[in-house]
């Protein structure tokens, strides 16, 4: 089996990255037989021989080069052949908490906020996490509340790149997120995805108007569910899981991450970055696609 040291750069990868990427495996008996440049000055592949491979990878988890994210990889057709991916939404494919934007329209944003970080890290579980969060919610307006978020919601850098890509290639693409499912739907079709899961939130009638209950409705897409997700897909759509990827930010997103042939933390909680097989700490979703072995001619 041959393997990949990949190096991707913030900016501009360092003039000596080589040497950097030798001795950060010195000792473990790594030859660089190759090298292909991905992107010019941005990101570089390293093929490698070794019989040492999981020493490598967890050695590099722990490996700082400023400003650059070292991936250690397996070079075979399920590298660059994807053909599932399931994001996480929320700062992921946009860069909000959605559930802090509703939260900011009651002024209880700072409240929520301290309890998504808790759940994030993985300090609380996530379902008590959102029952807590949907709870301060009650008696917001509901009648028009997606459609006045969804102008507010701001897509990645990167991401209609990467997903263009992907369904280019024929890979199936799914966002799966513990946040809501009418702004999932929406984040589907702007990025043409093939499937869209989250939570729902129930309402009720309060004075003749339509307001949040504080209260979720339905199963809650959590990481057991998320990982639930990623298995039905891949197996109705018949694809083997070491073809398949897995990208989120916080802790409840590390049994997809787990069960998929990839996890990749994207400028993820430590806990996330330390435990997935890619961490990606870049500006642009794009860069997802160097993990993957693509050149930029490729794109």
């Amino acid at each position: 089996m041959s393997y990949s040291i990949t190096a991707i750069a913030t900016k501009v990868l360092p003039g000596n990255i080589q040497q950097l990427v030798e001795g950060a495996v010195n000792g473990l008996s790594v030859k660089i037989v190759e090298s292909t440049i991905l992107a010019a000055n941005k990101a570089i592949d390293f093929s490698f021989e070794c019989d040492k491979f999981d020493e490598v990878k967890n050695k590099l988890k722990l490996v700082k080069i400023p400003d650059v994210d070292l991936e250690v990889l397996e070079n075979g057709p399920a590298r660059k052949n994807k053909k599932l991916v399931v994001f996480d939404m929320d700062s992921t494919l946009i860069y909000q908490e959605v559930i802090e934007l509703i939260a900011a329209q009651a002024g209880v944003e700072d409240e929520v906020a301290r309890i998504t970080n808790l759940a994030m890290n993985g300090e609380i579980d996530f379902k008590e996490s959102l029952r807590r969060r949907v709870a301060l919610l009650k008696g917001i307006p509901s009648a028009d509340l997606w459609g006045k978020l969804k102008p507010q919601l701001k897509i990645t850098k990167g991401a209609r790149e990467l997903c263009a890509t992907l369904k280019k290639n024929g890979c199936i693409m799914a966002v799966c997120s513990g946040g809501f499912l009418p702004l999932a739907e929406y984040i589907k079709e702007e990025l043409h995805l093939d499937y869209a899961f989250a939570n729902q939130l129930k309402t009720e009638v309060v004075d003749g108007k339509e307001v949040l209950s504080g209260q979720p409705e339905g199963e809650i897409v959590d990481g057991y569910k998320k990982r639930a997700v990623l298995e039905m897909l891949a197996e109705k759509h018949q694809i083997d899981l070491a073809y398949t990827v897995a990208i989120g930010d916080g802790a409840n997103d590390l049994l997809m991450m787990a069960s998929a042939g990839l996890g990749i933390a994207w400028n993820a909680k430590p806990k996330v970055q330390l435990e997935a097989d890619c961490r990606l700490n870049t500006d642009s979703l794009r860069d997802v696609l160097y993990i993957f072995g693509y050149r930029d001619e490729d794109i």
